[in-house]
């Protein structure tokens, strides 16, 4: 009888050890996830937009940000990716140092001509298509990246949640040809 409250003994050791070493990997789990909510908490309030033809960045925060830079603009159409530029080429003029909490920044975008504009059901032509994109253009985002005030680079794709890098950041991507 011995043997069976030994056999019965060890496992139940090897099930009390099974539940505290799954209870521990969970706990690390936990605190993991709550630490990159903290770390993210700024970096959520930075949000992107493009009203009319600018690329405006807002910090939605109440800490700075350190730096801010617009890599790229992106849109996509039936056709495949557009091809979005910027008004002014310079690459520097998309990089802001210290913007403060609750401002923005803008870049302008270039108005360019797509060519002719179709009748959306009869399909004859009622103009000249001219914008930032063609006007069928869809998903059209902003490519940011952004030092926060913690120190930490995150970069943001449109309404993305935005992720952390870990390497260096880009540079803003000139005008594409």
């Amino acid at each position: 009888m011995s043997e069976f409250w030994d056999a019965t003994s060890a496992i139940g050791t090897v099930g009390a050890t099974i539940v505290a070493l799954s209870l521990a990997v969970h706990e690390g789990r936990v605190r993991r996830r709550d630490e990159w909510d903290r770390q993210a908490a700024q970096a959520r309030l930075v949000v992107s937009t493009i009203p009319g033809t600018s690329a405006t960045v807002v910090n939605h925060s109440e800490t700075p940000l350190l730096q801010l830079r617009v890599l790229r603009v992106d849109a996509d159409d039936p056709t495949g990716p557009v091809a979005v530029r910027w008004s002014d080429d310079s690459p520097d003029k998309r990089v802001f140092d210290n913007v403060a909490g609750g401002k923005s920044c803008s870049a302008e975008l270039r108005v360019q001509g797509w060519g002719p504009k179709f009748h959306p059901v009869h399909g004859y032509e009622v103009g000249t298509d001219e914008g930032i994109t063609p006007s069928d253009a869809t998903n059209l985002r902003l490519t940011i990246q952004f030092l926060d005030a913690a120190g930490l680079w995150w970069q943001r794709v449109g309404l993305q949640p935005p992720t952390r890098l870990l390497g260096e950041p880009a540079e803003p991507e000139p005008n594409s040809d």
